[in-house]
């Protein structure tokens, strides 16, 4: 909106009579579009650690690049129902994604490390795959539907502040759900074709 108005001022000021000076006595947009720019850096910078993280205690490669994936696919998913919820890309729905990588990777890292456990035991990949994952398939379901309740209340919230705060509860929210859905399907899937044990 900003950038549209800037290009419509020189059209105005054409209009103007004789004598009359049109300008901008202040600019809002410039604080937002850093604060903007600012929580994309945040975002960048959190999930670099969070992948650092999880590479130092799994020690391996291709360990790490299983849960990595749960998070631009949580990502990407909770920004396309915030799409089509009618959400607007503000300071809280980013923020609520910052939050989100964090949250989105423990699920799929609790069933990595008991998929591997499985293939410790000597297992075949995919046997691991399948008792890793059905063996803690509930802690995993009743971790996500957990983190969603305490998140979702926030969608009730009525006025201004209570319209942000929704967007920000449900950008949380349904990152944790597809976070959950993508640890309990793709994360097996994805172990049963590239994890193999350190030793």
């Amino acid at each position: 909106v900003a950038a549209e108005v800037r290009a419509a001022l020189p059209e105005l000021k054409a209009l103007l009579p004789a004598g009359m000076l049109l300008d901008v006595a202040y600019d809002s947009s410039t604080f937002v579009n850093d604060s903007i720019s600012e929580v994309k850096e945040t975002l960048l910078i959190a999930m670099c650690l969070v992948i650092l993280v999880v590479f130092a205690f799994l020690k391996s490669f291709r360990a790490t690049a299983i849960p990595t994936v749960a998070i631009p696919v949580s990502i990407i998913g909770a920004l396309a129902v915030a799409y089509f919820a009618g959400f607007t890309i503000n300071i809280l729905t980013l923020l609520a994604l910052v939050l989100a990588i964090g949250l989105v990777v423990d699920d799929a890292i609790v069933v990595l490390e008991n998929i591997y456990r499985h293939m410790e035991m000597g297992k075949p990949r995919l046997r691991a795959a399948l008792d890793g994952s059905n063996e803690i398939g509930f802690a995993v379901v009743a971790t996500t539907v957990a983190l969603v309740a305490v998140f979702i209340p926030l969608a009730f919230l009525t006025g201004s502040v209570g319209r942000l705060f929704n967007e920000f509860g449900i950008s949380v929210a349904v990152a944790v759900l597809i976070s959950g859905f993508v640890a309990l399907t793709l994360t097996p899937m994805l172990s049963s074709k590239i994890l193999t044990p350190l030793h």
